[in-house]
């Protein structure tokens, strides 16, 4: 995890609240498996956004962090991921925009479905804080990401039970998250590629 920028919570604060979980987390059977998992992702060949972002979405956050597509979760009708989430005003020319994928509470029948994680994801070539050439829609991969998250906090009372509050952008290899109080100017982010996962840990 990358702390040396300017970021809205301090390695501190992470050891205050994680350092016993760390401690028991390390040199275990868990680590391991993660490891694995980081290990073949980096390696992969496939480097492509569109067809990577089944298996990226599976391997991450389904496999490594535990959230679940609908008809996935063992029969619940609340499911946490919606891949192609449509948002209302968040295209470029004001249109309806789709965020790669929604985290929140879905299917319930007590809480409105409302997104709480906005994701945009592009491929491993991509600059996050670059304009992109692309017709109707040059906005940089953060831009667009903080766009949806906007549009999706649009006529709400910031009371709910669920508000959009943080978009993650990713090439697939880095990961920045997004705090919409403090957003653009500071993220958390994290980086996989092989020089990195052998890398002593500062955190």
């Amino acid at each position: 995890m990358n702390l040396t920028r300017n970021t809205f919570v301090s390695k501190d604060f992470l050891k205050s609240i994680w350092a016993t979980e760390f401690a028991a987390f390390e040199g275990s059977s868990e680590e391991a498996k993660l490891r694995v998992k980081l290990q073949a992702w980096a390696g992969r060949t496939d480097l492509g956004e569109t067809s990577s972002e089944a298996a990226f979405i599976s391997t991450f956050f389904e496999e490594l962090w535990g959230y679940t597509h609908s008809g996935r979760n063992d029969g619940s009708p609340e499911y946490n991921l919606y891949p192609q989430y449509p948002i209302k005003g968040a295209g470029q020319k004001g249109g309806t925009g789709q965020a790669d994928l929604a985290m929140g509470l879905f299917g319930s029948e007590n809480i409105s479905e409302t997104p709480q994680v906005l994701s945009e994801f592009k491929d491993i070539k991509s600059n996050l804080d670059a304009y992109q050439n692309r017709k109707g829609n040059n906005r940089s991969p953060v831009k667009q990401a903080l766009d949806y998250l906007a549009e999706a906090r649009r006529g709400m009372y910031l009371t709910e039970a669920i508000v959009p509050t943080w978009a993650i952008v990713t090439d697939m290899n880095e990961f920045r998250l997004y705090w919409f109080d403090r957003a653009p100017e500071q993220y958390l982010s994290f980086v996989i590629s092989p020089k990195d996962l052998f890398k002593a840990r500062d955190c």
